[in-house]
């Protein structure tokens, strides 16, 4: 992580500009810490000033770093020297290795990119859970006029799958690390061909961590066209009872049921379970009758008026949690920039995927920093309960 540490440090005037960076404003020490914010292009984040026994130490704020970090190392850098500050420690030296963005950033997406930026021209595909990547590629070789999503949360599974399609000029595939509930809520109605889920994990003993649920298989009907199939591959009995519960309680659907069937292609994993002679259980929805979301704002903001509130929840702010049936709110701490304005920390969102953010009050604005939450039905809820508080603080 990019860091300088230096023996004394005062904050300079804010705002103040150079080399394409803007450092816009500090918070007042709070239990020893500080927080910057700087902007560079369309890239903004906090870096965090620590005030230990004898010295300081300067760092990206760990929940607004980003990739590539020579960005950050800039902005220390431009801090360090602005300030003409005596440095004790640095490793922020440029290397040229470092000065280029990831090229598999073809392939690895970010979640805010299906947000702002995802408009698929082609069909899509997606697998949740690809493991070694085999029936991915294989899909997307056979398939190559469809968009293959695939979502998967092990590191080097993805490492390997963006191996394979530089090796392979493969261009039709994209990848995601994230959960795959939450992902199928920010597609548009009726955009998906095609939902794999190949031998998910179990969880026997954590049900609610399965990613098959009565939720997700709705949000299956709705993002998938007519006619389009849900396919559920799993070597676990338990598993393929329960998915069969949970589907059975819905009939917009043609169901069919497959055991031992053997596809053209098949990880290591199902080799091995073969041997073993483990039963392979296919279920496959084909979706007779789409669903239509409800139409919802793409942005999640706060009234302006709000921004006047802070003095009084700076006064009477404590840590607090607040929970609600699919949702929580978590009050974590809060910085002062002057009587008037400041900075919120709050973690929130729904119980299996939640977001950890400050909130901005400045320059009579409100905002979520350093983006916006996703506009999940989850997030709305915490975002309409977080502004109920705020207002009876």
């Amino acid at each position: 992580m990019p860091n300088i540490q230096t023996k004394n440090f005062s904050h300079p005037s804010y705002p103040f500009f150079k080399d394409g960076y803007e450092f816009e404003f500090a918070t007042l020490e709070n239990k020893g810490r500080s927080l910057i914010k700087v902007s560079h292009e369309k890239r903004e984040f906090f870096i965090e000033v620590i005030k230990r026994d004898s010295d300081y130490l300067i760092k990206a704020e760990k929940l607004t770093r980003f990739s590539p970090v020579f960005i950050i190392q800039k902005a220390l850098n431009i801090l360090a020297t602005t300030l003409n500050l005596d440095l004790t420690y640095s490793n922020i030296e440029s290397k040229k290795s470092s000065m280029h963005l990831d090229k598999s950033s073809q392939f690895l997406k970010k979640i805010d990119y299906f947000v702002d930026e995802f408009k698929p021209k082609s069909p899509i595909a997606i697998e949740i859970g690809f493991g070694s990547g085999r029936h991915l590629i294989y899909q997307a070789k056979k398939n190559p006029d469809i968009l293959h999503i695939g979502i998967e949360i092990h590191k080097p599974s993805i490492e390997q799958v963006i191996k394979q399609c530089k090796l392979q000029g493969i261009d039709n595939i994209l990848i995601l690390d994230y959960d795959a509930r939450i992902f199928l809520e920010l597609l548009p109605s009726q955009s998906v061909k095609t939902i794999f889920l190949h031998f998910p994990v179990p969880w026997d003993k954590k049900p609610h961590r399965r990613v098959i649920s009565k939720r997700f298989i709705d949000e299956c009907f709705s993002v998938l066209q007519k006619d389009g199939t849900f396919e559920l591959r799993t070597d676990s009995q338990n598993y393929y009872e329960y998915a069969l519960e949970i589907i059975n309680s819905f009939n917009t659907y043609d169901l069919k049921v497959r055991k031992n069937f053997s596809l053209d292609i098949s990880s290591k994993y199902e080799d091995r379970w073969k041997k073993q002679e483990k039963n392979i259980h296919d279920v496959i929805l084909t979706n007779t009758t789409p669903k239509q979301k409800e139409k919802k704002s793409l942005k999640i903001e706060f009234d302006k008026e709000l921004y006047n509130l802070f003095p009084t929840l700076l006064k009477n702010f404590k840590t607090e949690c607040i929970r609600g049936e699919n949702f929580f709110i978590n009050f974590e701490n809060i910085l002062k920039i002057n009587d008037y304005e400041g900075v919120l920390k709050v973690t929130l969102g729904s119980y299996e995927k939640s977001e950890h953010k400050y909130i901005i009050f400045k320059d009579k604005n409100v905002q979520y920093f350093s983006n916006n939450i996703l506009p999940t039905k989850d997030n709305f809820d915490a975002h309409a309960s977080l502004i109920k508080h705020i207002k009876k603080v």
